[in-house]
């Protein structure tokens, strides 16, 4: 059996702490750079319950940061790989898997299983389904995300008043606007240590121990060591678009139509025979190391919105590393009249064998 009695002998913790941490379930979404760390510490801690949804196979890039896997494990699905390692770590936890990604039509009925929510993806389309789908639910979210050096961290209580993630973002940026490591780099103790807040705060309303008081984004750079904390003001926010619930209706109403964006393909062979122009949205270096060998048009992801008067107007299947820009494209374009627009599911990596992985 494990044993608890470190963090028990914390006065806030104690045994009636522990049997709240055994009872509690906590869906983490990613099993990457956030996720590992979350998983890690929550499993250790003695969450009764852990979900974990992610829809990658590990690849060898993957290694620098996602500390629950080693070099053994590449091209094996993340979800399976996280679920044995827990299991290693603390056998009394259950682990409830997903290896698709959550999706507007079922991740109310999700999140409506669990009592806090996770979200460690470098997705931005899944951070906003996220939030509408807590707001919705009032199922508590932490929000974390990694540029480089630096991190963003943000809870959203769900809680009647206090804000959301659209009180302070509206809208979701544009493709292209926020760049995923693979686009931008980063060093591995950058995620480890924004998804060991992750944690700490995860664990923090699981025990009801004391917060800060005010709703604010965190703002951490960990190459000169400063923090600061970004006000979000709820009376400022969607209470000037009818409130929290409503933006989120809004919202989840916008992804139920544009939900069957993502579509699988064996090969582009399939896809260009089912009538599809080919559109490229990875950068030259990415399309260097691993080319499609396909005829396709080439528009960076982060140009994707000022170049879309170039695009065809057939069926299009935009294409990324991993299927998560092309799908925040893709959704985009939808949203702007675009209909027959698709994303191929899972990227280059769907396509590629277990030797020969590229994951964006």
């Amino acid at each position: 059996m494990p044993d608890y009695s470190r963090q028990t002998r914390l006065r806030e913790v104690g045994e009636v702490g522990q049997a709240k941490l055994a009872a509690a379930c906590v869906l983490v979404i990613g099993a990457g750079g956030l996720g590992c760390p979350v998983l890690t510490y929550l499993a250790g801690a003695g969450v009764g319950t852990l979900g974990i949804v992610d829809g990658d196979r590990l690849d060898a890039s993957n290694l620098h940061r996602q500390t629950l896997y080693d070099a053994r494990d590449i091209g094996e699905p993340k979800v399976d790989l996280a679920a044995r390692r827990i299991a290693a770590l603390n056998p009394t936890v259950t682990v409830r898997t997903y290896a698709d990604p959550l999706h507007a039509g079922n991740i109310v009925d999700v999140f409506e299983q669990y009592d806090l929510v996770v979200e460690c993806t470098d997705d931005l389309g899944s951070r906003y389904l996220s939030n509408d789908a807590t707001i919705l639910t009032g199922t508590p979210l932490i929000l974390a995300s990694v540029y480089q050096y630096e991190g963003q961290l943000q809870v959203v209580t769900a809680k009647p008043g206090d804000p959301c993630l659209r009180c302070l973002w509206p809208q979701e940026p544009a493709a292209g606007v926020a760049g995923s490591c693979i686009e931008s780099g980063v060093l591995g103790p950058v995620p480890g240590v924004l998804g060991s807040m992750q944690a700490i705060e995860a664990l923090k309303l699981l025990l009801d121990l004391p917060r800060q008081a005010d709703h604010a984004l965190l703002l951490i750079n960990l190459l000169d060591g400063t923090s600061q904390r970004l006000p979000i003001d709820a009376a400022q926010g969607c209470i000037l678009h009818d409130g929290c619930i409503e933006a989120a209706r809004r919202g989840l109403a916008t992804a139920q139509a544009t939900h069957d964006v993502d579509i699988v393909f064996g090969d582009l062979d399939a896809a260009i025979a089912a009538g599809y122009t080919l559109v490229d949205l990875r950068e030259a270096k990415e399309i260097a190391a691993q080319p499609l060998h396909a005829p396709s048009q080439w528009i960076p992801s982060a140009l994707i919105g000022e170049r879309a008067t170039e695009l065809v107007k057939g069926p299009m299947l935009l294409i990324c590393a991993s299927g998560r820009r092309s799908g925040v494209a893709a959704r985009m374009l939808r949203g702007q009249g675009m209909l027959n627009i698709h994303s191929l599911a899972g990227g280059m990596a769907a396509l590629a064998t277990p030797h020969d992985r590229f994951v964006g």
